[in-house]
C-alpha cells in the first residue's frame, strides 16, 4: 500500500510539472484594458525561442498586424518565457483577434496554433 502511494504521489507530481511547463497561447480583445493582443507563455518560466504576431479587426475591417519584431537583429525570435505581440492601454474597443503562435528550436521551427479572441478571453488562458 506504501509503495502504491508513493507511486501516485510520484505520477501527480510528474503530471503536474509537465502541465505547469507547457507553452500556452490566448488573444484577448479587451475594451476595459485598452489590450487587442496575443501572448505565447511559458507558465514554469522556462525560456524558449519564441515569435508572436497579432492581426486586430474592428467592425469586420482588417486594421493591422504587429507581431515580436521591434527592429532589432533577431528578426523577431525572443528567448523568453513570455512573447507578447500586441497594445495595451491603447485600443479601447472590442474586435476580433487573431493570434499566430512559433517556437524555434535550433533552426526547428514549430506552429503552436492560432488563437482567436473578440473578448477579454480571461478563462482561456494556457490554451
Amino acid at each position: 500500500m506504501r509503495l502504491i502511494k508513493l507511486l501516485l504521489i510520484s505520477l501527480s507530481a510528474f503530471l503536474f510539472c509537465n502541465n505547469a511547463l507547457a507553452l500556452g497561447t490566448v488573444s484577448r480583445s479587451c475594451l476595459a484594458a485598452g489590450a487587442q493582443e496575443s501572448i505565447t507563455v511559458d507558465w514554469g518560466f522556462n525560456s524558449y525561442l519564441l515569435w508572436t504576431a497579432s492581426s486586430h479587426y474592428r467592425n469586420g475591417v482588417f486594421l493591422h498586424t504587429v507581431n515580436t519584431t521591434r527592429g532589432g537583429t533577431t528578426n523577431g525570435w525572443d528567448y523568453t518565457w513570455r512573447s507578447y505581440a500586441g497594445h495595451l492601454g491603447s485600443e479601447f474597443w472590442y474586435g476580433s483577434v487573431i493570434g499566430y503562435h512559433y517556437r524555434n528550436d535550433s533552426g526547428w521551427i514549430t506552429f503552436l496554433g492560432n488563437t482567436t479572441a473578440s473578448d477579454c478571453n480571461l478563462t482561456n488562458w494556457g490554451g
